[in-house]
């Protein structure tokens, strides 16, 4: 007689927090690639809008990072 094992496994459930993560990871993506072909997607930082790539890229990234166990 043969034994099987039944590994139970949990669902990990995507929150919201990993999903603005990932879309501010995307916008920054974006950002960074308009960047150049010239165009300027975050006008109202002022001169702060160079970053604004790497911000929003930190930021997304934190949030993805944040339900990690």
């Amino acid at each position: 007689m043969k034994k099987t094992i039944v590994i139970k496994q949990k669902a990990e459930k995507t929150t919201v927090t990993q999903i603005l993560g990932g879309l501010m990871i995307g916008f920054a993506l974006i950002d960074f690639a308009a960047s150049f072909a010239g165009y300027n997607l975050t006008p109202f930082l002022g001169s702060a809008s160079r970053f604004s790539p790497i911000v929003f890229g930190l930021i997304g990234s934190a949030l993805l990072n944040s339900n990690s166990k």
